[in-house]
């Protein structure tokens, strides 16, 4: 204890001699950006400090146990995102009633707006939760709440922005509002055009929910009409399609907010978003946006798979952003082809690995996370007492990222990066295990499976499922995916709290704090995780 308290006051010391004020920029500067300017000594003591360090302090949620952190930071995960809803959560006062936070962060930096992307892909996890409980919850009042994020959805669509406007659809490409609903008219990265997808995800995820569980709207604004359903198909839904079918093809600022191109974690969604539509479309008897919607779901899916770019034979990993690739401004490697991949395809719907290219057990999708890790588990210091047989790191957003959480300086590991890679391989094992598959594992995909076997694979290989081999794979695999959750572990604060970043250097959180979607995808990964438990210890 005593010499964890020392070596946390020696960083501390450390951080007082090389956190020098950024004028220009109005906050300080982030502590790599200092370091760079510093003796070399001092970065080896950083490194050191973060490598040796156990954190021995004292603790509101049991570290000591990962079974019993898991279940403590799954509550309190779930409970830290209702608190950055309008209406419902402590951080998200004045702030309107169904408005999704990214986080309370106010300053240094700023977050304190409602982004489309975040609100969408934060509300899923409410929607995923109603579903795993039968629409049944007197706990939380999830249904009100979403409902609320709907009704919050149909007003800021509406509304004017610096994007365009509501009347011609080029509004919807608006990627964040202010918090109490008017719109952002400061200078940012627009358009964004994945927003109208997640949307269409998430609230066409409600309306399947409700009629799963022969469920009805609660809320008054859309009791209010003769069919809430067909309300919100035709006012919220249809608009958002809409768009996709008329601006899939064009540019625009990729989920990061950096760079203005094409993209696959947008494509992707937007192709997700087309086959749902198709389908109410059918079941709405709307045949001449069936149509528009099919032709436009063609011409995507053609273009992802052929004239994108975002997989080529040259590389076995799959390309967020080709033009940065073509112009030698990036390898390509990026987690939000990962985060395409989780977000597009239902692996409970066994059509969607055959309708949306892919799927979370694609060779080029685990190839993607082969090369995240070897590419990060070198590049961050905290991840090299890690390094060894089977064992996860933290993960951050690009090899080339330099956005620290406050400037531009170090890219760092990221919350949503590192419950993303567990959730992806909790989700292959929920595939195998309940749809009783073998495991098929061709060669291209030998250096992702090759730790869990004691023999080298030279060949394509069949595992029969239930197999003593299938099941030495399969623990091999969860404890993979486990062991990138215990790197969250050990990166929340004392209480569970998690920010968007936590510093390469030393472990501890930066950037913004109380990150929605950090909570959301940690929630959604340990989500999985029980799915997957469940499955195997009935097998």
């Amino acid at each position: 204890m005593r010499f964890s308290l020392f070596l946390l006051y020696l960083l501390a010391v450390v951080n007082s001699l090389v956190l020098p004020l950024d004028f220009a920029a109005g906050r300080a500067a982030s502590h790599e950006s200092a370091v760079q300017s510093q003796p070399g000594f001092l970065q080896l003591i950083k490194e050191w400090i973060a490598i040796f360090s156990t954190r021995e302090v004292a603790s509101a949620i049991p570290r000591g146990s990962f079974e019993s952190w898991l279940q403590e930071q799954e509550k309190i995960s779930f409970e830290s995102i209702l608190q950055n809803i309008g209406g419902y959560g402590e951080f998200a006062q004045n702030v309107s009633i169904g408005a999704v936070i990214a986080s309370p962060s106010q300053t240094r930096p700023n977050y304190f707006y409602q982004w489309t992307r975040d609100s969408a892909l934060t509300v899923m996890s409410l929607v995923e939760y109603l579903d795993d409980h039968e629409l049944q919850d007197y706990e939380f009042g999830l249904c009100g709440l979403v409902e609320s994020y709907i009704e919050n959805q149909y007003h800021v669509q509406r509304l004017a922005n610096p994007s365009g406007t509501f009347e011609d659809l080029t509004g919807l490409g608006e990627p964040k509002f202010m918090a109490n609903g008017e719109a952002f008219v400061d200078h940012w990265g627009r358009p964004q055009r994945d927003g109208p997808g997640l949307r269409v995800i998430t609230v066409l995820g409600y309306l399947s929910l409700l009629t799963k569980y022969e469920g009805n709207f609660q809320h008054e604004f859309f009791t209010s009409h003769d069919d809430s359903f067909r309300f919100v198909y035709d006012e919220i839904v249809k608009p958002d399609l809409q768009y996709i079918v008329h601006h899939w093809a064009s540019p625009g600022f990729d989920l990061w907010e950096e760079v203005n191109s094409l993209h696959l974690f947008t494509s992707l969604t937007q192709l997700k978003a087309l086959k749902l539509g198709m389908t109410y479309a059918l079941a709405y008897s709307d045949s001449e946006f069936y149509a528009v919607l099919t032709t436009a779901y063609n011409a995507l899916n053609f273009f992802i798979q052929v004239d994108s770019g975002y997989k080529t034979g040259n590389l076995p990993f799959l390309i967020e952003t080709p033009t940065l690739l073509l112009t030698g401004k990036r390898i390509g490697l990026d987690i939000a082809s990962i985060l395409a991949s989780l977000r597009a395809h239902d692996v409970d719907d066994v059509g969607d690995a055959l309708d949306i290219p892919f799927a979370v057990d694609d060779p080029v999708v685990l190839n993607t996370l082969t090369a995240m890790v070897n590419d990060m588990k070198y590049r961050y210091p905290i991840n090299h007492n890690r390094l060894g047989f089977g064992t996860g790191f933290a993960l951050g957003r690009y090899p080339e990222d330099v956005y620290d959480g406050y400037g531009t300086t170090e890219g760092n590991p990221w919350f949503i990066a590192t419950a993303s890679a567990s959730e992806l391989v909790y989700k292959i094992l929920y595939k195998l295990y309940k749809y009783e598959n073998d495991l098929y594992i061709p060669i291209g995909l030998r250096e992702f499976y090759q730790p869990f076997f004691e023999f080298e694979i030279k060949q394509d290989m069949v595992v029969p499922f239930g197999s003593d081999e299938f099941h030495m794979v399969a623990d091999g695999l969860i404890k993979y995916a486990d062991s990138f959750m215990d790197v969250i572990r050990e990166h929340v604060d004392n209480n569970g709290h998690m920010s968007e970043q936590f510093n390469k250097y030393s472990g501890f959180m930066e950037g913004a704090e109380d990150l929605t979607w950090s909570y959301s995808s940690c929630w959604s990964s340990m989500r999985w995780r029980n799915k997957v438990v469940k499955l195997m210890e009935r097998s």
